[in-house]
């Protein structure tokens, strides 16, 4: 469908130098890609066809009941999820794409984030808890918001390239004329991470404010119907929905609090990646 897409290459080759950390990130963990997300999105596809993938070689595919459009997930060398007739999904998937070769620090937190709520059993949007996406923008978010931005907002400064009135067939060109951003922050890895559990443990606002990657900062929450009574709100970037709404029970709110607390605490005094992820088990667990 999108003949010169960026989803296998990167918009930019980056030029920032490598942060040392205080945990080392293995080069197993990050590059062996034993789970990969990976968003393949049909315009007006027939459903069965998608189906009918169940019969290649990518293992099982199953349907995810808590989605709201169609949505498969299949798993065999790899996991990902397959959407059908999401047309928000391919908008969100090259602004997540450009985000994420956007700066260097990026990439590697988003993934030892999502191993490490996987970990916790935290990041399950069928069983109440968070979704891969909505951790995503919560890390984007986290880097926004620093007193010294590790990331802009791009709808923002580029509201041309990520425009929602963008033609389905363009959006794929608008990411590669985007430079680098250059921070002057210059946190580890091992910082970065600590500051997001200890941001999310202790200093935001669940009750009134709202993740926001399109304004690069929290915001009041909507009074609309879909925000009332929800524990979590995670705006979607083009269709301004709540990506956290599978958390709606108020234990699986806690649970998800609890361990972001407990998890701040144990990195902090450890200063061990270990200690909130074992590195085996990351690896491993699929």
């Amino acid at each position: 469908m999108f003949p010169n897409s960026i989803l296998g290459r990167p918009p930019f080759t980056p030029n920032h130098h490598h942060h040392n950390n205080f945990f080392a990130l293995s080069p197993t963990l990050y590059s062996h890609q034993q789970l990969i997300d990976a968003q393949f999105n049909f315009q007006n596809a027939d459903l069965s066809r998608a189906v009918s993938l169940q019969q290649l070689t990518y293992g099982s595919v199953s349907p995810i009941q808590t989605s709201a459009s169609p949505l498969f997930r299949g798993r065999n060398c790899m996991e990902f999820d397959l959407n059908v007739n999401n047309i928000v999904g391919i908008r969100n998937t090259f602004l997540l794409r450009t985000y994420a070769y956007l700066e260097n620090r990026v990439r590697p937190l988003v993934l030892v984030v999502k191993k490490w709520a996987r970990h916790h059993e935290i990041n399950d949007a069928s069983r109440g808890t968070l979704n891969s996406y909505s951790l995503v923008l919560m890390v984007l978010h986290y880097l926004q918001t620093l007193p010294e931005p590790i990331l802009p907002s791009l709808q923002k400064i580029y509201p041309e390239s990520f425009s929602p009135l963008i033609h389905l067939h363009l959006v794929h060109q608008a990411p590669c004329n985007i430079p680098p951003y250059l921070s002057k922050n210059e946190s580890s890895l091992g910082d970065l991470l600590l500051g997001f559990l200890k941001y999310y443990a202790t200093e935001f606002d669940w009750n009134s404010q709202m993740i926001s990657v399109r304004e690069a900062k929290a915001i009041p929450r909507p009074d609309g119907i879909e925000w009332r009574n929800k524990y979590i709100c995670v705006e979607e970037p083009f269709d301004g929905t709540n990506t956290a709404r599978a958390v709606h029970e108020k234990q699986k709110f806690d649970a998800i609090k609890d361990q972001f607390l407990k998890s701040w605490h144990r990195l902090k005094n450890k200063k061990d990646l270990n200690s909130i992820l074992p590195l085996r088990a990351a690896i491993l667990k699929r």
